[in-house]
């Protein structure tokens, strides 16, 4: 049975017929994951043509390949945060995202916030021009990397799949993207079956929830915002609460904004011994003379951009705690802000009463009938109070411990050494040129990884345009130590 089951796999995913062009020894880089960063790491590697025998490999559980997790979505109502000017897939190319743009509508502009459907469709348009530019270079497989064994004959490293087919390959690059958030400990979820959603990007799930009684989000975040519009899209009446421990919603960009400047280290922050409090004190000095000067508070946030891994990297574990603790919802609705047509639609939704935000926690939560009895404390306040709603639905941020993670290959790879948790369970421990780190701290070898667990070290590694310049710097390390290295000379003999 096993077998048969690897024959199907490889007649499936057809990889020696795959290769049978190719003359002389094949490279191969197997990338696991083919969201946002995998695909863009399959792009650059594509476009930089990396010699005559490079074969690459995209495993992505899904039907579709580059869309994402966020960019997976037909619902123009939900937008970048982002303007379409700062969103091109290719660094050394900026405009390129803006000249997909105008073919769909002439009237976008580099300041327009246009739909993650938009930007899903310019992904795969990107990668499936990459690939009629080099005809038989990558391979894309519906299947799920279950294993991940050093050491495989001939090959550095052999993925083992669900199919029952292996992958040997040369370069290995885990491209793990974003993981449902965790239940609170305070929710039955089991219990609750439909009426409790912890996949928010289930729009299914959602368009499927009653009209007649309100849906508790927990959360405030960007992705709480996603899930409101489609509940309230797709029905009038409903009414929605969220539920967060301080409360806090995103700010709004300003009109036609402008990319940050690339500046050198703030004065205003070097003039400080970093850490917390010192740093947020300037910043919010920093934004309120930039609007006593008529500028706007943005700009004091933009120009920490480019430093933040700075930034970060100076802070000792104890400090980033502190930060996790106390500051980071307070820098999150700053820095991460909404497309200002979605920050107006927020606002009147809360103006029509139909959305109300409560700062508190969760602490328990039953069935009663075809509704569900949630008790919860307000922020600030030592008695519970009560509400009554139809659904709850998890919107509460992705889930990086990897001990808590039910996914094979992340397992397999922590139960035999294989990857590092960061101290805070922000995401995985890299090497310099993004080597995976083994449970030791030693960097393994033709292992990489790249995507949003890259904030444990760089804390600035979740957006479009910081992990566009991962992905083409991780390529460029690929296609470096797969170059033939030239021979060394060999020294005269004396007297020859």
């Amino acid at each position: 049975m096993h077998n048969r089951g690897r024959r199907r796999g490889l007649q499936r995913f057809a990889f020696a017929k795959s290769m049978r062009h190719i003359s002389g020894a094949v490279t191969r880089i197997v990338i696991i994951g083919a969201g946002f960063s995998g695909s863009l790491t399959a792009l650059h590697l594509l476009r930089a043509r990396g010699g005559a025998n490079l074969e690459v490999v995209l495993i992505e559980q899904r039907a579709s390949v580059a869309r994402g997790l966020a960019y997976q979505c037909w619902d123009d109502n939900l937008l970048l945060n982002v303007p379409a000017g700062n969103m091109s897939a290719l660094a050394d190319d900026p405009g390129h995202f803006l000249s997909y743009c105008r073919t769909v509508d002439p009237a976008f502009g580099p300041g327009s916030f246009v739909s993650r459907r938009i930007y899903g469709d310019y992904l795969e348009a990107s990668l499936a021009e990459a690939v009629r530019n080099t005809p038989g270079r990558l391979v894309a497989v519906q299947d799920i990397a279950l294993a991940l064994e050093p050491g495989a004959p001939d090959a550095a490293w052999r993925v083992q799949l669900a199919s029952g087919a292996h992958l040997d390959a040369e370069e290995v690059v885990l491209a793990l993207g974003h993981f449902p958030p965790l239940p609170p400990a305070s929710i039955p979820a089991a219990a609750l079956g439909a009426c409790y959603i912890n996949d928010p990007w289930d729009f299914v799930a959602l368009d499927l929830l009653p009209h007649d009684l309100p849906v508790l989000i927990l959360g405030s975040g960007h992705t709480a915002i996603d899930a409101l519009f489609r509940l309230t899209s797709a029905s009038n009446q409903r009414k929605v609460i969220l539920l967060s421990r301080r409360g806090l919603t995103p700010q709004g960009h300003r009109f036609a904004p402008t990319p940050p400047l690339r500046t050198g280290f703030p004065e205003h922050l070097a003039r400080h011994v970093p850490g917390v409090r010192t740093y947020l004190r300037a910043v919010r000095e920093r934004a309120a003379l930039r609007m006593r000067e008529g500028g706007d508070w943005r700009d004091a946030i933009n120009e920490l951009r480019a430093h933040t891994p700075q930034i970060w990297a100076s802070w000792p574990d104890a400090e980033r705690r502190r930060f996790l603790r106390h500051a980071v919802a307070f820098w999150d609705i700053h820095r991460h802000r909404l497309a200002p047509s979605a920050f107006q639609r927020f606002e009147q939704l809360q103006r029509s009463g139909k959305v109300r935000v409560i700062a508190g926690r969760v602490i328990s939560c039953a069935r009663e009938g075809s509704r569900l009895e949630v008790q919860y404390r307000p922020r600030g306040q030592a008695g519970p109070e009560s509400l009554q709603v139809g659904a709850i639905v998890n919107c509460s941020g992705p889930n990086y411990d990897l001990t808590r993670l039910d996914l094979p290959l992340v397992r397999q790879m922590l139960a035999d050494g294989l990857l590092l948790q960061d101290p805070l369970k922000l995401g995985l421990e890299v090497g310099a040129n993004y080597e995976v780190l083994d449970a030791r701290g030693r960097a393994q070898a033709h292992c990489h990884y790249v995507g949003p667990m890259l904030k444990a070290g760089l804390w600035e590694a979740i957006a479009a345009p910081e992990l566009r310049g991962h992905t083409q710097r991780l390529a460029d390390i690929l296609l470096d130590s797969l170059a033939p290295q030239p021979a060394p000379s060999v020294p005269s003999a004396p007297g020859a």
